[in-house]
């Protein structure tokens, strides 16, 4: 490699290495630009001095001697010279905007990988949270339900304390993975509603019923829950007749949950309690299954209704 090359070779890991990080990534782009033009003077005076008193040594690389460049090893021809440090600016600079790109290029691409690492993170612990957020309540007043059985020696307290351990197990080790079996999210709403069946005897007309085919199908945790929650929560009214229909439609590119409740005399607290939990599960919705799910709410002087479909496929 000839001295030339080698030089240019050094104004390129110069900017590469120290000018970039040191100035241009912190945004001191007059300095940068100064320093660039001072090390691209210093550069072209030692090739400079060098053809003068080493010709032969300079331009055996790149920059090859030539006799229309220089005249004598020791007289330079104004001409050539003037060709000479064209060229060897030219190369110089674009080799700076070279190492400047790919030093600026591989910045962004860290920034964007550490970026999205953020996002994940962040997202997977607003999901936690979001997830955490489901009503405790229902696991006290089951233990309580529970408690009862057993001191009436029912038969249904084996059954009960079975089905609330499967819910348990659900919200301990599947609760927490990015998809389950649709199967498997369907079982953990069919324990629930039948320990509800349970809590209210025969206080409550309940209808639940799912359609379709699962097979194989994947579906994020608990993502129905909330919505059946909230009939539960906020649609028994002891005082009057009601009931809770939910129905789980199982097609090729989309799932759909129904949920209706009576609202009655308790609408006004329906409306005002049932805020923070359809707030929370809009949340979910919006960060898992973002453009591919329509959400429907519709409440009037007897009924509150959720309707909400989840899409496959993209569509």
């Amino acid at each position: 490699m000839a001295i030339v090359d080698s030089i240019i070779l050094g104004i390129f890991y110069i900017n590469y290495s120290g000018l970039v990080p040191l100035l241009f990534f912190r945004k001191r782009f007059a300095v940068y630009i100064i320093a660039i033009i001072s090390l691209l003077g210093l550069a072209w005076w030692i090739v400079s001095y060098l053809e003068v008193n080493y010709p032969v040594e300079c331009y055996m690389g790149l920059f090859k001697r030539n006799t229309l460049f220089i005249v004598s090893s020791k007289t330079v021809n104004t001409h050539s010279y003037d060709n000479r440090l064209a060229i060897f600016l030219v190369v110089s600079l674009a080799l700076v905007a070279i190492g400047t790109s790919i030093r600026a290029t591989g910045r962004w691409l860290n920034n964007e990988k550490e970026n999205n690492l953020i996002k994940k993170e962040k997202l997977n612990a607003e999901l936690s949270y979001l997830k955490s957020q489901i009503d405790p309540h229902f696991f006290f007043n089951t233990l309580n339900n529970i408690y009862s059985l057993t001191q009436l020696k029912s038969d249904k307290a084996p059954q009960t304390i079975l089905k609330l351990s499967e819910l348990m197990r659900y919200n301990i080790y599947e609760a927490d993975k990015k998809m389950v079996r649709l199967e498997d999210e369907i079982n953990y709403v069919q324990n629930f509603i039948d320990l509800q069946r349970i809590r209210l005897a025969k206080s409550v007309d309940i209808d639940y019923y799912v359609r379709g085919v699962i097979g194989s199908k994947m579906i994020e945790p608990l993502i129905f829950l909330p919505f059946i929650e909230n009939a539960f929560k906020h649609g028994i009214d002891y005082a009057n007749n009601c009931s809770i229909d939910i129905e789980i439609s199982i097609e090729d590119t989309e799932i759909t949950l129904l949920v209706i409740n009576n609202t009655g005399s308790r609408k006004e607290k329906i409306s005002k309690q049932s805020g923070v939990g359809l707030s929370n599960i809009k949340k979910r919705l919006e960060l898992l299954y973002k453009n591919r799910y329509d959400l429907n709410i519709n409440e009037n002087d007897e009924s509150f209704m959720v309707k909400l479909i989840l899409y496959s496929n993209g569509n």
